[in-house]
């Protein structure tokens, strides 16, 4: 069975460090991309906990409408994708809202 996934488009790139829970989650394009944002963070805001430990795994997902979650400056947006609206986030009112008038027909 084939499945569709888009080429190109956001990722989530998950960065473990040895012996901390939580991974750093780095929204990106590509792997190069989301590797120059890691290196950035590591010389400037890298959280202290993370800071002197080795890197042991990487993964990467893709956002999944109506599922997938973000929080910026204390907004939560949800996935909805690109060709929905501009980046792929709406704020979560904005959501729901169009959910609701989707759902009146």
């Amino acid at each position: 069975m084939k499945y569709p996934v888009e080429k190109y488009g956001i990722r989530f790139y998950n960065y473990y460090y040895y012996d901390v829970t939580k991974p750093i989650v780095i929204e990106a394009r590509s792997k190069q991309e989301a590797r120059a944002v890691l290196k950035d963070l590591t010389n400037s805001i890298l959280p202290e906990l993370y800071k002197g430990r080795k890197i042991i795994g990487e993964s990467v997902t893709m956002p999944l409408r109506g599922v997938s979650e973000k929080i910026t400056n204390g907004i939560k947006y949800i996935w909805v994708g690109e060709d929905k609206a501009a980046g792929g986030w709406l704020n979560e009112p904005t959501y729901l809202r169009k959910l609701e008038e989707s759902n009146r027909g």
